[in-house]
């Protein structure tokens, strides 16, 4: 019976002790309400990359992009790394272009001019001859 009581106490140790540290190591949650707003945003921006990326992909593009010296893999990445604001910016200009050859062009000279801003701004460097704003 002293064994008993022996290894009930032990055993209530043990539990009291797993119990308090498992208490310690609880996450804060945070719980709010998603509004359909939000919700709406997010799948908007997935579908204007998607957009992007098919425009890009097209031939005509692929052809003008590989005429200034960029791979097909160096514009992926590039339109991979677009900020939300830089998407929505490049289909609101996307979807007021008219139709035809014209588009295409305007969509490579776009992502040109972005791939320049890319590289003054020292995140990329596709173009060698342009430096950096902080190097100056």
């Amino acid at each position: 019976m002293p064994r008993l009581q022996e290894l009930k106490r032990y055993i209530a140790l043990i539990t009291s002790f797993a119990i308090f540290f498992l208490g310690l190591q609880s996450s804060v949650v945070r719980a709010a309400m998603v509004s359909t707003e939000s919700q709406l945003v997010q799948v908007q921006q997935q579908v204007d990359l998607k957009e992007i990326q098919e425009t890009v992909a097209s031939d005509e593009a692929r052809k003008l992009l590989s005429d200034w010296g960029l791979s097909p893999e160096q514009v992926d990445q590039r339109v991979a790394k677009m900020t939300p604001a830089e998407v929505a910016e490049f289909n609101a200009k996307l979807n007021d272009m008219p139709a035809g050859g014209t588009s295409v062009i305007g969509v490579v000279l776009f992502i040109f001019l972005v791939l320049i801003v890319l590289d003054l701004l020292g995140t990329t460097n596709i173009f060698p001859v342009i430096k950096p704003i902080d190097q100056y």
